[in-house]
């Protein structure tokens, strides 16, 4: 599991969902979350909360241009790719922080990924967690 400690800055409720805004690391993050304000009492501005996904809900991309209806992109450098027959693990540094992702090794090579190339990792709101900061 990939973890980053962040800040909630702003919290979007409708009905019983929430999109909530997370600053981690300099970067804004966004989670939507089936909680409200009313519901969970760690869904407040200013609390401190960790930021939670999996390492297979974590896309690459290179060179990507162009809109893209994710909201969480970040940059980061290839570190180390493991290799394996259908799927490689890739670790990201994001900003000192190392993070992982999952793929497949074929896209691995169809965007030729090495290390030392700059990436940015991509993740739906959908996909991330958000865990109080205790």
């Amino acid at each position: 599991m990939n973890q980053l400690n962040g800040v909630i800055t702003s919290i979007e409720t409708d009905g019983n969902i929430s999109l909530v805004g997370i600053l981690a690391e300099g970067t804004e993050f966004f989670s939507l979350v089936i909680d409200t304000p009313q519901t969970a009492s760690y869904l407040k501005q200013a609390n401190n909360v960790f930021l939670i996904f999996k390492e297979t809900e974590m896309s690459i991309a290179k060179h990507l241009t162009g809109g893209l209806s994710l909201r969480n992109r970040f940059p980061g450098i290839i570190r180390s790719i493991e290799p394996g027959k259908i799927v490689s693990k890739i670790a990201l540094d994001f900003k000192g922080q190392l993070l992982y992702s999952i793929i497949t090794t074929q896209s691995v090579h169809r965007l030729h990924l090495q290390v030392g190339d700059h990436v940015e990792g991509l993740v739906k709101t959908n996909e991330i967690s958000i865990m109080e900061a205790i």
